[in-house]
């Protein structure tokens, strides 16, 4: 059986160079609407795993200094507002959205715009929404849009659109030209490494999801973990990664697979904990800069060492996405359709 998400996953990179393209093309209007807003901080919102990707953004700006930025739940916005009004006066408020029709997402935003004074940048993966009537500038790329329920390349997409909007507004060149070599570069990426990512999906030796990472990774990193968990339909659980000695780890035995997305700058502590999960029976799957594998993991996948260190989430996304899918196909589970998860949610 043919599934959507199979070429939703698999063929991204061709979604992603036509993101880029569009971007670029776009880029003085975007940098235009900076320069005119005249806002005082930042704040990415977004719902499941847009609201991850948005922690990951408010990191990628903070990084880069100059603006306050922070990042919330859109529902939490729609029924907390008097709690936030203060700190959003004057914000610029980055939006992601797969469908623009998410009740909480378009009633935050509302509820912002008219009791905060905030504006509204908006990246959606459909045309002629209901959010983008309620946005000061829309950008909408459609072709990004997943036909399967569980958001894999819509993700990818808008995870490069924010850290593409980051470096316009921040003035970061090389990141804008990271991006681009990222995109350039997934379908290579993909090619390299699909079969061994099938493999460790199709082993039937796991049924439990451990995913760990951390800095501006952390949250592209959860982004993935909901695909995963909504592909395969099995426990799938993301956190910090010495954290996971403070609570996750007790879940942990010889059904877990973790996966962990392992930091450039301290591979001693890494490894050591690394060694202590194998210990408790897990499999091991690494994420590293690192071509050889020192980490004596079951597969460790080399993500290209870009100087930015955020572009690394554009291909540790589809090594996500991958072993959700090819999990889903072990287990004879639809990857197009995540349980209870509609397209969008409607309150």
């Amino acid at each position: 059986m043919a599934y959507k998400s199979e070429d939703e996953i698999f063929g991204q990179y061709i979604s992603l160079r036509q993101t880029y393209a569009y971007l670029q093309g776009h880029a003085p209007q975007i940098k235009d609407f900076f320069g005119i807003s005249g806002f005082y901080s930042v704040t990415f919102t977004g719902c499941g795993a847009t609201f991850a990707l948005a922690k990951s953004a408010e990191l990628s700006l903070k990084v880069r200094g100059g603006l306050t930025s922070m990042s919330f739940p859109a529902g939490d916005l729609m029924l907390n507002m008097p709690y936030y009004r203060d700190m959003l006066n004057g914000t610029l408020m980055f939006v992601t959205s797969r469908s623009g029709q998410t009740s909480e997402v378009i009633a935050a935003v509302d509820k912002a715009r008219r009791e905060a004074g905030a504006l509204v940048l908006t990246t959606c993966a459909t045309a002629n929404s209901r959010l983008a009537q309620s946005s000061d500038l829309i950008l909408e790329m459609p072709w990004i849009y997943d036909e399967s329920s569980c958001a894999t390349r819509s993700i990818s997409n808008m995870y490069a659109a924010n850290l593409y909007n980051i470096g316009l507004l921040s003035g970061d060149n090389t990141l804008l030209d990271e991006i681009k070599d990222a995109s350039d570069n997934q379908e290579q990426f993909i090619q390299r490494y699909s079969g061994e990512l099938e493999g460790i999906g199709m082993s039937g030796l796991w049924d439990r999801v451990l995913v760990l990472a951390d800095s501006e990774l952390s949250g592209v990193t959860e982004a993935g973990s909901i695909a995963i968990a909504r592909m395969c339909k099995l426990p799938t659980t993301y956190c910090h990664t010495l954290d996971v000695r403070h609570g996750e780890i007790t879940m942990v035995n010889n059904r877990t697979l973790v996966i962990a997305v392992v930091s450039p700058l301290d591979d001693a502590c890494q490894n050591v904990l690394l060694n202590e999960l194998a210990q408790l029976g897990a499999q091991i799957m690494t994420i590293s800069s690192r071509e050889d594998n020192i980490f004596n993991s079951a597969l460790n996948v080399a993500l290209p060492a870009y100087t930015n260190y955020a572009v690394r989430g554009i291909p540790l996304l589809f090594c996500l996405q991958a072993i959700g899918y090819y999990k889903a196909l072990a287990d004879d589970k639809n990857p197009d359709l995540g349980e209870h998860v509609t397209n969008w949610v409607r309150i």
